[in-house]
């Protein structure tokens, strides 16, 4: 069977489920091969066929969806000890990002007082352990963090308006006729042309917004008007009492994130903790208060987070300890947990 035949059969497999994982391995392999220029092209004619004939079948639709989320929570329960498959997908994810996670995850709703308007939605959904480039339908690109899921209509027709999950960086197309909304659980980020960095985590009770450039209108989700932002500015709401803070930081420092980069710039230890409890998917804790009367300056490259630590515990007088973590009935562990306390003898050496 010729290369090119090969390749699109594996790709129809795909569309129908039925690819083994020896199968999923070999497309990814075959999409990020660079040499491979007819793979973005079959790619995209399958997915544009998709579209096509189960456009206007909401019951085929959710048939696919099911079958992912059953491939999904299949593939979570192998346990694989020769084949490491989050780093072959780091390495491919990239180009897999909109035609194969896309493909599926397309589905139909109508507008409330709408009924005969259909819109399409799309899904983006970034797996622990690697961060997703993803452009939309006006240009606008951006990156989404691990763990996150972004969900956006596949035109925007009238409106400009995404959904957000976990940690997204934008950088939108300017267009005064039609701004752009980033929507979370609980705010509406409305802005024009601007590059921005917003988190929004369903496990934590804040939400925080950093402006890099342009200009930024935040309001709750009831669409009362909070604040705006300016380059610089980073608002922090607290959910569960409903207050938030703005001030001042440099904006680059936490957008650095989409190139791997971990930075810190004189920052107290608490917020320390809690950006490594983000970026490692840890509950990193301070169990001395003293520790706050210490800042930390570094920048680490794709470092495991026992590196980092480590090297907090060499250049500051801070000592951690981790739990041990406990399994609940069906043998899924808990998230690490580091606990950061302060190292009474080197004290003097930090004064």
């Amino acid at each position: 069977m010729a290369m090119n035949d090969h390749l699109q059969n594996l790709i129809q497999k795909y569309f129908e489920g039925k690819l083994t994982l020896k199968e999923d391995i070999e497309l990814s392999e075959l999409i990020a091969d660079p040499n491979n220029g007819n793979a973005e092209q079959f790619l995209n004619d399958a997915w544009q066929s998709q579209l096509n004939s189960q456009i206007n079948s909401s019951k085929s639709l959710k048939s696919i969806l099911d079958q992912i989320h059953h491939r999904i929570r299949l593939n979570e329960s192998i346990k694989l000890k020769r084949l490491n498959l989050v780093q072959i997908f780091q390495r491919v994810a990239a180009i897999l990002i909109i035609p194969l996670l896309l493909s599926f995850l397309i589905f139909i709703r109508s507008q409330p007082g709408k009924s005969s308007i259909n819109v399409a939605y799309a899904e983006i959904q970034c797996p622990l352990g690697v961060r997703t480039k993803f452009q939309l339908p006006d240009g606008s690109t951006g990156f989404l963090n691990s763990g996150s899921r972004l969900r956006y209509p596949v035109v925007f027709a009238q409106l400009r308006t995404v959904e957000l999950i976990g940690e997204g960086f934008f950088d939108v197309v300017h267009n005064m006729d039609m701004p752009f909304h980033v929507k979370t659980r609980n705010l509406d980020i409305k802005v024009v042309g601007t590059i921005f960095n917003v988190i929004a985590n369903e496990d934590e009770e804040t939400e925080e917004i950093v402006l890099q450039s342009g200009k930024v209108s935040i309001s709750s989700k009831t669409g009362k008007q909070m604040v705006f932002l300016l380059p610089n500015d980073q608002l922090t709401i607290n959910v569960k009492k409903q207050t938030f803070t703005k001030k001042q930081v440099f904006a680059s420092q936490y957008t650095t994130w989409k190139e791997g980069r971990l930075v810190f710039r004189n920052e107290n230890m608490q917020q320390v903790a809690v950006r490594l409890s983000r970026w490692y998917n840890a509950n990193v804790i301070i169990e001395d208060s003293l520790l706050n009367n210490y800042t930390f300056h570094a920048t680490f490259i794709d470092e495991p987070l026992d590196e980092v630590l480590k090297l907090i515990s060499i250049t500051s007088p801070i000592t951690f300890r981790e739990e041990r973590r406990i399994s609940d009935k069906e043998g899924i562990y808990q998230k690490r947990k580091i606990v950061l306390q302060i190292n009474k003898l080197k004290i003097n050496q930090f004064r």
